[in-house]
């Protein structure tokens, strides 16, 4: 059975639910998960997928296709229990507007109580799982890399952001091959090969999971080949040849079903039965196992190396420029006059432009010479989205937020005289918002990462933001980055919560490293002779830990914009 419901809500769906259960004598007792599948394209591979899993895992099945472009706001829901949906149930949530931002308490209100949660990315998988919205409350988390539009390069995202709990498809269809080639390696004498070789398909992820896979384990250098031309056209793994003193053992996909086995001394071959898997049955096994995958995680992390010195976010880009003013208010002046013409030639490119604002005198002076300075350079406010770089989380309308100080200057204006869409105000989480620090603060990176900035962020050469705003404090720290402290560390997620503040309030929200380092052009506000010896260090290299102001640079210019008095000990 298949119900519609027009714009509806979830308790409403919840109630429908539980009306045609009845209506069909059936119940929630024999259901053991809930699977929520983040769907990007067509959901109907990923549903036959899911029914077909949910004859050997009983699931409520949350289908969640949401589009943050739709003009109205809104959630239609399609509801099917019965045959139409296997040995589950499932609903499927078309969230349109601004809905996309509380998908997490859309979905909660649908979740079986008590049971564990997987969520599954068909396509578009986020590189952090789980900082995603949805993904931060799953114990699994299930992604595919190989159908990405940049499947190695998603992996490597993947990498970056990985956490326990995390899976990924390309790893999955290795199963059979993995248990394959270990049975092949017990073959006596068993040695350890002198070479190892991967024969596939060019850019496929799963060929260098089983590299990296064979490398991590037997501790020899697996090369990867390109198949023979005359081969069948398989994606994926074409072969496997482990070298050794004896001979060579070699696997050789000859069909969509079956292996060709050669071992040393025999090279006749046998042939083993190995069908490619379907979705189904990947779905399947990661619903089998919802324990972490370690061994995942040790392959994924052999086959890219991390990013340890946070320095690396800011290296290889432009030497940073001074611009010297005379006072604060010049200051204001120039860098918003800088930011104005860099949005507007941005908004000639792209059909939206994304400016990070910053707090301090400096800061709250440029916000308010910043509507001007748009009208001036012909910036449609309309396409404007304005973010923070750190807030203090302490009350909504405490003079102490970076939010309130721009309020009546610019933000008002900007919406009330120039049509700034309210929803494009993308303010940070107070504690009257109902969360943790901590949860503000994820809240915070999975709008940054839902909007656009996901790949940028945990890609080197890629931009999200078009302009950063920053001030300096006589520390040298940036946004709530102090020299030091160990927030700076946590670089995984978009946002991060700063506990022991050196400088009062002691709680805050930051964006990271890589976030700040995702810019096309940073601007560094500084004024006052107290922060000219912080100017300084910061031009002496790049030190993040002690000097977090030298770390952030943009891809096509940083300038720090002085007065005469900041620049006076500057060595330029």
């Amino acid at each position: 059975m298949i119900t519609t419901l027009t714009d509806t809500t979830a308790s409403a769906v919840d109630k429908t639910m539980t009306e045609m259960r009845e209506t069909f004598g059936e119940n929630t007792i024999g259901r053991v998960l809930t699977l929520i599948i983040i769907a990007t394209g067509d959901i109907e591979e990923p549903l036959e997928a899911a029914i077909a899993a949910s004859h050997e895992h009983p699931a409520r099945v949350l289908v969640v296709d949401a589009d943050p472009e739709a003009e109205t706001s809104g959630l239609d829901a399609e509801i099917r229990v019965g045959r139409d949906a296997g040995a589950g149930e499932i609903v499927i949530l078309h969230a349109r507007g601004d809905v996309l931002w509380s998908l997490d308490t859309l979905v909660m209100a649908l979740l079986l109580p008590d049971a564990p949660i997987v969520t599954w990315w068909p396509e578009n998988a986020p590189s952090s799982p789980v900082h995603d919205v949805l993904g931060s409350m799953s114990q699994r988390r299930i992604t595919d890399s190989a159908a990405c539009a940049d499947p190695l390069g998603t992996l490597k995202r993947l990498r970056r952001g990985y956490a326990s709990g995390d899976s990924d498809f390309a790893w999955a269809r290795l199963t059979r091959w993995r248990g394959l080639v270990a049975s092949a390696y017990e073959v006596p004498p068993v040695s350890v090969p002198s070479s190892v070789e991967v024969l596939g398909t060019e850019g496929n992820p799963s060929v260098l999971l089983m590299a990296s896979w064979l490398q991590h384990t037997l501790g020899v250098e697996a090369s990867i080949l390109p198949p023979p031309s005359d081969d069948p056209d398989f994606a994926g793994v074409h072969g496997v040849r482990l070298v050794r003193e004896d001979g060579t053992i070699e696997l050789t996909r000859v069909s969509d079903d079956s292996i060709v086995m050669k071992l040393p001394g025999d090279d006749s071959g046998q042939h083993v039965t190995m069908p490619r898997r379907t979705l189904a049955e990947l779905v399947t096994e990661e619903l089998r196992r919802l324990d972490p995958d370690e061994v995942y995680g040790e392959v994924l992390g052999a086959a890219f190396s991390g990013i340890s010195d946070t320095a690396t976010f800011a290296s290889g880009k432009p030497a940073p420029q001074d611009v010297v003013v005379a006072d604060a208010e010049a200051v204001a002046q120039a860098a918003a006059t800088a930011t104005a013409e860099q949005l507007a030639a941005a908004l000639e490119k792209r059909p939206v432009a994304h400016l990070v604002l910053t707090g301090g005198t400096v800061g709250t002076l440029t916000a308010a010479a910043l509507p001007a300075a748009l009208e001036e350079a012909g910036v449609e406010a309309a396409r404007l989205h304005l973010w923070w770089g750190d807030e203090r989380f302490v009350e909504p309308d405490s003079e102490e937020r970076n939010e309130v100080g721009v309020r009546a200057s610019l933000l008002d204006v900007l919406r009330e005289e120039h049509g700034l869409p309210a929803r494009n105000v993308h303010v940070m989480p107070s504690p009257a918002d109902g969360m943790s620090l901590e949860d503000a603060a994820a809240w915070y990176g999975q709008q940054l990462d839902q909007t656009g900035g996901d790949e940028p962020f945990r890609t080197r050469g890629q931009a999200f933001f078009d302009v950063l705003l920053l001030g300096v404090g006589p520390d040298g720290h940036i946004a709530s980055l102090f020299p030091q402290h160990p927030a700076q560390e946590k670089v995984l997620g978009s946002a991060v919560a700063v506990t022991g503040s050196p400088k009062p309030p002691s709680q805050r929200i930051s964006l990271t490293w890589p976030v700040l380092n995702s810019a096309r052009h940073v601007a560094l506000l500084v004024a006052g002779a107290e922060k000219a010896e912080a100017v300084r260090a910061a031009r002496d290299g790049v030190d993040p830990w002690e000097v977090p102001a030298s770390a952030v640079r943009g891809l096509e210019s940083t300038t720090w914009v002085l007065d005469e008095a900041a620049a006076g000990r500057s060595a330029r």
